[in-house]
């Protein structure tokens, strides 16, 4: 087997980070994807389209996002990998799922089956896989959170913001994302949710944007409730001993560091 790497999705916020700190032998994006065609690599890292762009991005373009997940899925058997760590969404696990829970069979959201399409067939593919379910990627960016991109860019006027006040957020920092999986890479486990804390849409305003505040409509009875998945591998990175990798205070702190730094002054 060839000791070569290949590292798919370079051109990233997450592609980005990773690769300026560890050495790929090969850097793949959409332009040169069939540079992997045919070959043999030791290890690849493989990122779903919508930890690539965005999942706000895919989901705007659901035909877009099927097309791209179908060429995958159609070249997975170009590409041969002794070890593969796929980067994926949360989307396919139940809302309270851990690493244990048993992925959605089909969902009548098209965004969601085609994570669980992906999934299903890169596992099926690939004899040795890395599965790391990533929540929201804190990314103040429209084609990722919605709710950063407005407390960091508060629009104008005083409409009410479109966002369930008590839905939950887990937002996970790209910066983490190396250490957290080459600490489970010897391990040989299958499957990794980096969780964190779940935080209301009224934690996040008020440790970002408490000008937003007044603005935030009145909660339904039919609001999403949102994201509280938690890990069973947490103990291996911190010991919170509640599933997540850090308290709900730091989780906070790591918010205001990156998004509200005048506010830690």
């Amino acid at each position: 087997m060839s000791k070569e790497t290949a590292f798919l999705g370079e051109d990233t916020v997450l592609g980005k980070y990773w690769t300026k700190r560890r050495h790929f032998d090969y850097l793949i994006n959409k332009k040169n994807f069939r540079l992997t065609f045919g070959k043999s690599f030791q290890q690849v890292v493989y990122l779903d389209p919508a930890i690539a762009n965005g999942p706000e991005k895919n989901r705007r373009d659901i035909e877009d996002d099927t097309r791209a997940v179908n060429f995958l899925i159609r070249h997975l058997g170009d590409i041969k990998a002794e070890q593969l760590i796929f980067i994926t969404t949360c989307d396919m696990l139940p809302i309270d799922g851990n690493e244990q829970s048993p992925i959605i069979e089909h969902s009548d959201d098209p965004y969601v089956q085609n994570r669980i399409n992906l999934y299903e067939s890169i596992n099926l593919q690939f004899g040795r896989v890395l599965n790391v379910h990533i929540p929201t990627i804190a990314r103040p960016d429209l084609d990722f959170s919605p709710l950063l991109h407005a407390c960091v860019n508060p629009p104008k006027g005083k409409a009410k913001l479109p966002f369930a006040p008590l839905e939950f957020h887990q937002f996970y920092f790209p910066e983490r994302i190396l250490g957290d999986v080459e600490k489970c890479v010897p391990l040989g486990i299958s499957s990794i949710i980096p969780a964190m804390p779940p935080l209301t849409t009224m934690d996040i305003i008020e440790a970002l944007a408490p000008q937003l505040d007044s603005r935030l409509r009145d909660v339904k009875t039919s609001d999403a409730k949102g994201s509280d998945r938690k890990s069973i591998h947490s103990l291996q990175w911190l010991d919170p001993m509640d599933g997540y990798l850090v308290s709900k205070e730091d989780q906070i702190a790591l918010l205001k560091f990156y998004y509200a730094p005048d506010s830690v002054l």
